[in-house]
C-alpha cells in the first residue's frame, strides 16, 4: 500500500484525510510554527511513497520549502493546482 502524505495551507482545511496540514496555535504561520509542523512533516515526507501538493492558489513560502526537500530527497511528487482564469 502505497503511503501518501499532503502538503498544502491550513487555509482549505478541514482536509478529510488522516494527516494534514493543520494550525499551530498562537505561532501558525510563523517560523516557530513551520518548524513544529516540520517536526511531523519531515519524518512523513521521508517515509512517503508519494507526496502530494494541494495548492489550488499557488504554493507560499513554508509549503514550497516542504516541497524543496521532499524533491531533494527524490520523492514522487503530484502538485494539484487551481484552474487557470
Amino acid at each position: 500500500m502505497p503511503k501518501i502524505v499532503i502538503l498544502g495551507s491550513c487555509r482549505f482545511s478541514p482536509y478529510d484525510v488522516l494527516a494534514v496540514p493543520s494550525e499551530i496555535s498562537p505561532v501558525w504561520n510563523t517560523e516557530a510554527g513551520y518548524e513544529i509542523a516540520f517536526r511531523r512533516f519531515g519524518p512523513a515526507i521521508e517515509k512517503a511513497d508519494i507526496v502530494i501538493v494541494y495548492a489550488p492558489d499557488g504554493i507560499g513560502e513554508f509549503t514550497n520549502r516542504d516541497l524543496a526537500y521532499a524533491k531533494s530527497i527524490g520523492k514522487r511528487i503530484h502538485i494539484i493546482r487551481g484552474p487557470k482564469p
